[in-house]
């Protein structure tokens, strides 16, 4: 059996030839901490090397890489969660009380840790991100496997109605947000690399630009790569405009907004701090960790965990507006708009739900949560017949859940146990 460190090894090497840093230059990259950061290596195709076969089988999609599994739940009526903390994906019905979870196992001899998702239901395409974190009890952080991989991610794409996986290409390390443009020609990775900017942070004297990390840019058909930018340092959630122009990505590891015009070859990006008074670059004093469009898109809500807020950006006057700041006292993750002006916001330390009306910029509600319910609320999301998800992480050892929420009380309506370590959600309808 390789050690870890072998299979790492051989993967820098596959990769390694075309890898080009924030300057242009040769860069290399790592991984690690979950509230720390880093970022920077580039996603690639495979060429070159003997020992990127199988790699590269997978990048092209030759033949189902794993099994996958029956399915009872009609995509119609299902919600797809990835649980990060036992390499696996859980369908649960959301009209009934089946779930089905289902092995996604690319690497024997390594964790995948799966992290959000993304779902075509016309092509009926699964989109994930796979993380390749440390061995589990190599560290005490119960968070330190998000953004703290040394090896490199991979984008795997599998088939709706069993999660066969049929394709993978290789990522930077520590992946963090997945996306579908709304014409679902192109797959947005981001890349939540927080080890890289701690190492350089540490010899000192470096440009911040040699923290940054990669938006990459795949075809979703071929799953070919078509390009990337070194965008900020530890960039997480994304949103994506109608147009499929702009993607607007939350940098936690700079305390910044970055502006990604899609539209254009070199995928050209400004960034925008978040306030008057941001971190230095691998100490963030707001610590963005999602970005959530408004539904007219003249917003763009920042969710903060550092700064235990949600700050709004005006797309027209291309600034934060300050007086529009909502503090939370909890760390805010990834919300969803339930309406024009209403935003649910999952937070956790403490764990809870918060009800928050944009326009007036006040909270209008709050639902604490009980660990037995659900410990570490990570993400809201939004069905199309306006049922509304809370996916809970859990205690990262034993299953998390999935909660259908009230949006107007914000009581559960039901509860679903899942994976362990579950952190996205999508739908198959």
């Amino acid at each position: 059996m390789r050690s870890p460190a072998h299979r790492r090894r051989e993967r820098e090497r596959c990769i390694e030839g075309s890898r080009v840093g924030p300057e242009g230059g040769r860069a290399r990259g790592t991984g690690r901490l979950y509230f720390v950061f880093g970022a920077l290596a580039l996603a690639s195709l495979l060429t070159g090397c003997s020992s990127c076969k199988k790699s590269t089988a997978e990048t092209t999609g030759a033949g189902p890489l794993t099994p996958g599994a029956a399915i009872p739940t009609p995509p119609a009526r299902a919600a797809y969660v990835t649980n990060n903390g036992s390499d696996s994906i859980s369908v649960l019905d959301r009209d009934g009380d089946t779930v089905t979870t289902v092995p996604l196992d690319l690497d024997p001899d390594a964790r995948e840790a799966p992290h959000h998702l993304a779902i075509d239901p016309r092509t009926k395409a699964v989109f994930v991100a796979l993380a390749f974190p440390p061995e589990p009890g190599k560290k005490k952080d119960p968070h330190a496997s998000h953004g703290g991989a040394s090896e490199v991610g991979r984008l795997a794409r599998l088939d709706l109605d069993n999660l066969s996986a049929n394709a993978a290409a290789f990522v930077d390390e520590n992946p963090g947000d997945v996306v579908l443009t709304h014409d679902r020609a192109r797959v947005i990775v981001t890349h939540f690399d927080m080890k890289r900017a701690m190492d350089v942070a540490a010899k000192g004297a470096a440009s911040p630009a040699t923290m940054f990390a990669h938006l990459v840019v795949f075809d979703a058909r071929t799953m070919k790569r078509l390009g990337s930018r070194a965008v900020c340092t530890a960039p997480h959630g994304v949103a994506i405009t109608r147009d499929d122009r702009t993607a607007f990505v939350a940098c936690y590891g700079s305390d910044e907004l970055a502006l990604v015009d899609l539209s254009t070859d070199g995928f050209p990006t400004s960034r925008i701090p978040l306030g008057s008074s941001p971190g230095v670059p691998g100490v963030p004093r707001y610590g963005p960790y999602s970005a959530t469009l408004s539904p007219d898109e003249k917003l763009v809500v920042v969710a903060d965990l550092e700064g235990q807020d949600v700050r709004v950006f005006d797309r027209a006057a291309k600034r934060f507006v300050a007086e529009r700041t909502v503090p939370l006292a909890a760390k805010a993750f990834m919300p969803a708009f339930v309406d024009a002006t209403t935003l649910l916001v999952p937070t956790q330390a403490p764990d809870g739900l918060v009800r928050v009306d944009l326009e007036q910029a006040k909270v209008t509600g709050r639902a604490a949560l009980t660990k037995a319910e659900c410990a570490l609320p990570h993400v809201v999301k939004v069905a199309k017949d306006g049922r509304v998800y809370l996916v809970c992480e859990g205690n990262h050892t034993q299953p998390g859940s999935v909660l259908e929420i009230d949006r107007d009380s914000l009581a559960t309506n039901k509860r679903w146990n899942v994976g362990v370590y579950p952190d996205g959600i999508d739908f198959g309808e």
